[in-house]
């Protein structure tokens, strides 16, 4: 079964670096309590497998998506495109938040491998370097993007990390 993907036309790309505009989308969000253990994962998950208020269950897309905020990290579910925000049920868990998230300009680094804190902090740095020497600005806060799930092997994985930027 495929897993539908966010929405997005690249607009530059260069080796694994890219920088996209996406569409308008919906996610559902939770403040994460640890990224590794996936608390946050889990309770989204119940989300959309029919813990709502209408018990309807929710296709699975991806990337499942990680902001890291001051001072909490989220984890968030992109919601398929069939749905606008006022089509949703609202959650039966009141930590879960649904919003609507405006079309916008994304870098992001494309990488394989496991997730750790080493990693996460090495692609940030490659891809804040790289936005430097293109003279972007950015203007969001560092997101970490996963596109498979965990029982994958790590070498086959994709990830990325993503910020998003000011238009031109």
């Amino acid at each position: 079964m495929a897993i539908e993907p966010a929405s997005y036309q690249v607009l530059l790309k260069d080796g694994p670096f890219e920088i996209r505009l996406y569409e308008p989308m919906v996610i559902v969000t939770c403040r994460e309590t640890d990224v590794d253990r996936g608390d946050g994962f889990n309770r989204l998950f119940s989300y959309i497998s029919g813990s709502n208020q209408a018990s309807l269950r929710i296709a699975m897309t991806a990337p499942v998506i990680n902001y890291f905020e001051d001072p909490q990290s989220t984890t968030s579910f992109v919601m398929p495109r069939q749905y606008q925000l006022q089509d949703l049920p609202q959650p039966n868990d009141p930590t879960l938040q649904l919003r609507e998230l405006g079309k916008r300009h994304v870098a992001a680094v494309i990488f394989s491998g496991k997730i750790n804190s080493r990693v996460i902090d090495q692609k940030t740095t490659e891809l804040q370097g790289w936005l430097r020497e293109k003279n972007k600005i950015t203007a969001g806060n560092i997101a970490l993007a996963r596109y498979n799930p965990p029982f994958i092997p790590g070498f086959i994985q994709r990830n990325e990390i993503m910020i998003e930027i000011q238009a031109e």
